[in-house]
């Protein structure tokens, strides 16, 4: 499972990597066929949650089939390169407004105009309790006020200062009003009605919001972007097409085909037969001894790539086997994850000890992994009165076996990898493991419901952002991110401080306390860091690895006319 987060990150360094380079003038014409390990659950920019629907949405930087207002300059990768804004927001001293200026002559792809009312209905929407957008919501928990002013200008109103503002309303997601408010049913209500009782109780709203949640339109979206959706065929294939009458500067490939193979083994496979052009996510395996040889090194290149990332396994607290930190703190000594990464990932992870990447400056080193050390976890078991009370070989507390559910995606090899591991280390400690796998987006709702025992999982992240979406007990109501409803009063006020803090040197200490508290309660096994592999057809060029997820820009790819493969005359099933 892969599920978008921000997370904090140092400025990386400059796109560095083994691309293939430009092999003279870009050209357009070709399509691209990448292959994605899951579906999205939707792609409405406003209530998607999941990686694959971020980038099939956004791209790389904010700009594929739906945009926002800034995106990043890539020289820099700060968020200062305009977007659907004309130019940086107008900023007040005491940074609580934010003024952009939208562009002009935007359109969507249905040919309706961008305008102000479409950001206005938007921010109305995420900050409506009862739409299924906590991520989002989360961004832009002080946003108190939005307003349409006159010359094409929206003024973003915040309660106090916070030091991602501009970051976090520059990448704001934007939805067609006229798609899904064709009536105006929302202007009826002012923004702060949204954040008031009446965006929890009035009945018009709540049916709006359930109708939108549902809405047919998100799984068709209408963007402003580079890219046009065209179809979706549920377990196939997303189709996108070069938008011919895109504001901005078009694409070089005429379609990307997003081809949904879930089985790693057939997704190779398809690679190799040209079914597919390029997999972002090889298996290390694959990547170590199934991909090399004359053949396979005159059609594809391969490669490694970095983005902020992290893979997990999360305690639900609720339950009664892991309300005990003590016992938390043991699973984690149960799971050899040096083994993990030398057998499964062939060296190539590194073990994680935080949500925090090692590159950034919010990264505390003093804090380490728990070592593997089985005997240490078994006193912590037995300190906090989990024991083999009646001889049976399971631990057991007030009557209560230590009998356990791990659900996990199904069609995954790595987490059959990783539970053949953890159910032999917690049988020999007396733990009895059950499994059960789910369909990836049954799996997705669960987690935000909280009906889990045990699941494991990865984060991808932002470059810039803070834990509040992950962390805050805040995020643990209304379907949010915080899965494992990890709740600690000193935590979020260190979450909180940290967001109104512009001086970094002091925020940092703020968040190398706040890594303190979640490795004292380990709400997370943390597993490793991954770095990922993978494979494409030779014939693109311009591929250039950034820092920045999904690590490779679409937008800037393009086939040589000799090499071309694809014309608006293939069929491709």
């Amino acid at each position: 499972m892969v599920a978008a987060l921000s997370i904090a990150c140092s400025r990386p360094d400059r796109p560095a990597g083994n691309g293939s380079t430009a092999a003279g003038p870009p050209t357009e014409g070709d399509w691209v066929i990448i292959r994605y390990d899951s579906e999205p659950e939707n792609l409405n920019p406003l209530t998607q949650q999941t990686a694959n629907a971020g980038y099939a949405l956004f791209g790389l930087n904010f700009s594929q089939i739906a945009e926002t207002l800034m995106q990043y300059n890539t020289d820099d990768w700060t968020i200062t390169k305009p977007l659907l804004a004309e130019s940086r927001p107008e900023v007040s001293p005491d940074h609580l407004t934010y003024t952009y200026t939208l562009r002009d002559g935007v359109k969507w792809h249905d040919g309706k105009p961008f305008t102000a009312e479409d950001v206005l209905f938007s921010a109305k929407i995420v900050m409506c309790p009862l739409v299924d957008a906590a991520p989002l919501r989360s961004t832009v928990t002080d946003l108190v006020n939005v307003e349409i002013l006159e010359g094409r200008k929206v003024r973003f109103t915040m309660s106090r200062p916070y030091y991602l503002n501009e970051f976090q309303l520059g990448t704001f997601s934007v939805a067609p009003k006229h798609i899904f408010d064709p009536s105006g049913v929302l202007d009826r209500y002012s923004f702060k009605d949204m954040l008031g009782p009446k965006g929890r109780t009035d009945p018009t709203i709540k049916q709006f919001a359930q109708d939108f949640n549902k809405h047919p339109n998100n799984r068709s979206p209408i963007g402003t972007g580079p890219y046009k959706f065209e179809k979706w065929e549920t377990g196939k294939q997303i189709v996108l097409a070069r938008n011919p009458d895109y504001w901005g500067a078009k694409p070089y490939l005429d379609k990307i085909i997003i081809r949904i193979i879930q089985d790693q083994p057939a997704a190779l496979t398809a690679l190799k037969a040209g079914e597919v052009d390029f997999n972002p996510r090889l298996l290390p395996i694959q990547y170590a001894q199934q991909t090399s040889g004359a053949a396979f090194d005159q059609q594809f290149t391969k490669t490694k790539y970095n983005y902020p990332s992290f893979y997990y396994i999360g305690w639900n607290p609720d339950r009664p086997y892991f309300k005990d930190k003590r016992v938390r703190r043991a699973l984690t000594m149960l799971i050899d994850r040096q083994q993990i990464i030398d057998s499964v990932r062939f060296g190539l992870a590194t073990i994680a000890a935080s949500h925090f990447t090692p590159g950034s400056y919010a990264f505390n080193p003093n804090v380490k992994p728990l070592p593997y050390d089985p005997k240490a976890a078994m006193q912590l078991l037995d300190e906090a009165g989990w024991t083999d009370h009646d001889g049976d070989g399971i631990r057991d507390k007030d009557g209560v076996p230590f009998r356990f559910e791990f659900v996990g995606p199904s069609s995954n090899i790595f987490t059959d990898q990783l539970l053949s591991v953890v159910k032999e280390e917690f049988r020999k400690a007396g733990i009895d493991m059950q499994e059960r796998r789910l369909e990836f987006t049954v799996l997705v709702d669960s987690l935000k419901d909280h009906r889990f025992d045990a699941a494991n999982g990865a984060w991808v992240s932002d470059l810039y952002s803070d834990p509040f979406q992950l962390w805050h007990s805040s995020q643990a109501a209304d379907r949010g991110s915080n899965y494992v409803s990890f709740k600690n009063a000193e935590a979020d006020k260190l979450i909180e401080q940290a967001r109104t803090e512009f001086d970094q040197e002091k925020r940092k200490q703020l968040y190398w306390r706040f890594q303190e508290i979640i490795q004292d309660e380990q709400p997370y096994t943390f597993l490793f860091y991954p770095q990922e592999t993978a494979a494409y057809q030779k014939r693109f060029q311009n591929v250039v690895w950034m820092p920045n997820r999904p690590s490779y820009d679409l937008n800037s790819w393009f086939v040589p006319k000799a090499a071309q493969k694809y014309s608006a005359a293939t069929n491709v099933q």
